[in-house]
């Protein structure tokens, strides 16, 4: 081969597309259903950061203070009965619900990465009618989660990557340690 890069390491079958994901909301009736309707969700860490800058030192440092979790989704409006109808229940008693969120991603050869968000609240805004002529009809939530993630699956090396030469990441840890 002559091509820029023949030492390429990354198969394009193991990327991952949208079509390879799916969310999952547990109800205070503590059922866990399957988001089918939701085309699109987002969970992002932001963290938080104070500036600290030390006598004498042009360099402004970073020191971090904390974190927030937020999860997003769209879904498409097919049924009412799995969040909308617990928030509004709720909130006509003076309260907000909480939900856990399990997101899933599977790649082509069988493993799967799986990410539990606990004790959601619904934070900033959220559609409950959103109608334009013509189009699919959506409602877009957006929640602060009160727990830190749980991951409860990975994914693992990929054959053929530095990786896997060196029997995983831990033992590349381990043989760098060596060199010292």
């Amino acid at each position: 081969m002559n091509g820029l890069n023949d030492q390429s390491t990354l198969d394009t079958r193991q990327l991952i597309t949208g079509k390879d994901g799916q969310l999952f909301v547990t109800t205070r009736r503590n059922v866990n259903i399957f988001l089918a309707e939701v085309d699109e969700f987002q969970a992002q860490l932001s963290p938080t950061n104070v500036d600290y800058q030390p006598v004498g030192s042009a360099l402004v440092f970073a020191v971090n203070t904390g974190y927030s979790i937020t999860l997003t989704l769209t879904e498409a409006v097919v049924r009412d009965d799995v969040m909308l109808d617990e928030l509004i229940q709720d909130i006509q008693q003076g309260y907000f619900p909480g939900f856990d969120f399990q997101g899933k991603m599977r790649r082509r050869d069988g493993q799967a990465q799986r990410i539990v968000y606990r004790w959601c609240i619904p934070d900033g805004t959220i559609d409950l009618q959103n109608l334009t002529p013509g189009e699919i009809i959506k409602r877009a939530w957006s929640f602060r989660c009160n727990a830190s993630p749980e991951m409860l699956q990975m994914f693992k090396g990929i054959s053929g990557l530095t990786s896997d030469i060196y029997g995983g990441v831990q033992d590349v840890v381990n043989v760098l340690g060596a060199l010292k």
